[in-house]
């Protein structure tokens, strides 16, 4: 009897049956029991991990507080659900505990995947469970470099994700940030004005991070600064069309800060009046201004015919000038 049993007992241990029975009923187990099933043999060379694989409920499932993804792709996400459903989720997401979250699944990494499985309805979702206690630092960190290793994540999420570890003092300060996502202080400070600007900006942005580099977007931010959002949006479409160079937007928020220098108040006109040439092209605008300003813009002159039409403007000022001082009363 006991040679069968041990026969028996051998044919399972083969087979990985116990370990196969325990690993597809963890996921229905209560936590603390799943925790002490360890498997019936190890193979040799190996030794014992502190992630358990799970299965767990997608609705136990809750965002990592200081989750470094903040604008998420759908048509990404459309495509892993596709993905799910052709071959499988291939890679488990990572989850934690938190003594604040007690009966939640905190999520550290596989946010996309969480929401591919959320629009598939699933029920389940496989999981590694991360047991170590993870400190606001370390939630953070584990998930950014696990995004960064899959170029997943843009300086668009990083503005959101960094303002709120600085706002919630997880770091002292920007330098202190610095080294801790190993990027330069000069880096980190040009993103987290970033935040300044509208989130519907930002977003849009982040959809076309591809093409919207951070020269771009810290320029962007400058004209908005300067000049207001719609202006900002037309030069974002500018840059996503392919339009305009970072050179230009440099341009643009030099112009819009000399706009707004001390001392030019930024008043209306009263009038304008455009210059076309017979074929209709623009060459400039006349303006005057409530203020007593009146200005004369030109462009596309140059050489010869640049100094010929000075001379002839110059002369009129001359001779409308000299008009008015005669026609001054006298004291």
């Amino acid at each position: 009897m006991a040679a069968q049993k041990e026969a028996a007992t051998e044919r399972l241990t083969t087979a990985n049956v116990v370990e196969i029975a325990h690993r597809e009923a963890a996921h229905v187990l209560p936590d603390d029991v799943a925790s002490r099933v360890t498997p019936a043999g190890s193979e040799e060379g190996t030794v014992a991990s502190d992630r358990r694989p799970l299965k767990i409920r997608v609705t136990d499932t809750i965002p990592n507080p200081y989750n470094p993804r903040v604008f998420y792709d759908d048509q990404t996400i459309g495509a892993l659900a596709e993905s799910f459903a052709s071959q499988g989720q291939l890679e488990a997401i990572k989850v934690t505990r938190l003594p604040q979250y007690p009966d939640k699944w905190v999520i550290i990494d596989g946010g996309r995947r969480v929401r591919a499985a959320i629009r598939r309805r699933d029920e389940f979702i496989d999981a590694e469970v991360v047991d170590d206690v993870l400190e606001a630092k370390n939630l953070y960190l584990r998930a950014y470099h696990a995004n960064k290793d899959r170029d997943e994540q843009t300086d668009f999420d990083d503005a959101y994700a960094w303002k709120k570890l600085l706002d919630d003092q997880v770091y002292r300060d920007q330098n202190e940030l610095a080294v801790a996502v190993g990027r330069d202080p000069k880096h980190v400070s040009k993103v987290l004005q970033l935040t300044t600007m509208p989130a519907k900006l930002l977003e849009r942005m982040a959809k076309q991070a591809d093409v919207v580099k951070l020269s771009h977007a810290y320029n962007l931010k400058l004209i908005f600064d300067r000049a207001g959002e719609a202006v900002a949006e037309h030069w974002l479409h500018e840059v996503v069309d392919g339009k305009v160079s970072v050179r230009k937007l440099e341009q643009v928020a030099s112009e819009e800060a000399r706009a707004k220098s001390p001392g030019r108040s930024k008043v209306h006109y009263q009038s304008k009046f455009p210059f076309r040439l017979e074929d209709g092209t623009e060459i400039g605008i006349l303006k005057q201004f409530p203020d007593g300003r009146t200005e004369l813009t030109l462009k596309g002159i140059t050489g010869a015919a640049q100094a010929d039409l000075a001379d002839k403007i110059k002369a009129l000022v001359v001779d409308w000038s000299r008009s008015f001082n005669a026609q001054a009363p006298e004291d």
